[in-house]
């Protein structure tokens, strides 16, 4: 059993609901968001830093540095080598960072239905922006750690006064990719906070009457349309019209 709709106001349009679809804008948030999570993770298992020692410019000793193991490779097979001390294991954090991001991703997908509640659309513009910020604090210890390393990866005592020995140091390609991922996560964060197209506003009412609103707040009901008159005038069927009623002074 189906029952009728309930009538509206009269002079009164529809309100208009929430479009079906998708947020374009949401969507590649979350695109980004993924890849960024993507970058940060295979950063962690490239070369973040690279040091080399070299002897009139053949490279003796190379340094490699990644996100979980600091080595070092002799250019001369077969000869010694020894690092001190553990390396600093930023592959932790960034894949921290990469899970975050995985999650905002899929929060972020969700929430680019336009049907999609504002708690929804909270949580993945909360989860993006945390994900990217915590990316970003990576990066930029990642990078003091490389300007440290730099500084000591020089040659220190008598090998310095030689200009037949230098040592140069450089970024890696998975530090350039980590970098790649904040800047990734940084626009999906933005993307993920930003409002989506909204609903058009109702057109304001249209009357074929002057509404009156009587004061106790009842609404005006439209006036009786004028009666048509069947019939040709009275003057066109040779009758004489109607004589006028003369009010009285004083009635």
């Amino acid at each position: 059993m189906s029952f009728p709709a309930a009538p509206r106001p009269m002079g009164y349009q529809p309100v208009p609901s929430r479009p079906p679809g998708w947020q374009g804008k949401r969507i590649v948030g979350s695109v980004l968001a993924l890849l960024a999570a993507a970058s940060a993770v295979t950063g962690a298992f490239l070369a973040l830093f690279i040091g080399e020692l070299r002897f009139r410019g053949a490279t003796q000793l190379k340094l490699t540095v990644t996100g979980w193991d600091l080595s070092a490779e002799a250019a001369t097979p077969g000869t010694p080598t020894t690092t001190f001390g553990e390396p600093v294991r930023n592959g932790w954090a960034l894949g921290g960072a990469g899970l975050l991001l995985l999650i905002a991703a899929a929060v972020g997908l969700a929430a680019a239905r336009r049907t999609s509640t504002p708690g929804v659309k909270f949580a993945a513009a909360l989860l993006t922006g945390i994900g990217a910020g915590f990316l970003a604090a990576t990066t930029l210890s990642i990078f003091l750690q490389a300007i440290s390393l730099n500084e000591s990866f020089r040659p220190t005592g008598a090998a310095q006064n030689f200009a037949d020995v230098a040592a140069i140091g450089r970024l890696g390609l998975g530090f350039w990719l980590v970098v790649g991922a904040t800047v990734l996560a940084v626009v999906a964060a933005v993307l993920a906070a930003s409002r989506g197209r909204r609903a058009p506003a109702p057109p304001p009412p249209q009357y074929g009457y002057d509404p009156i609103t009587p004061r106790y707040g009842f609404p005006a009901q439209p006036p009786f349309p004028p009666q048509q008159q069947t019939g040709p005038p009275a003057a066109a069927r040779g009758e004489a019209p109607a004589p006028r009623r003369e009010e009285q002074p004083g009635s």
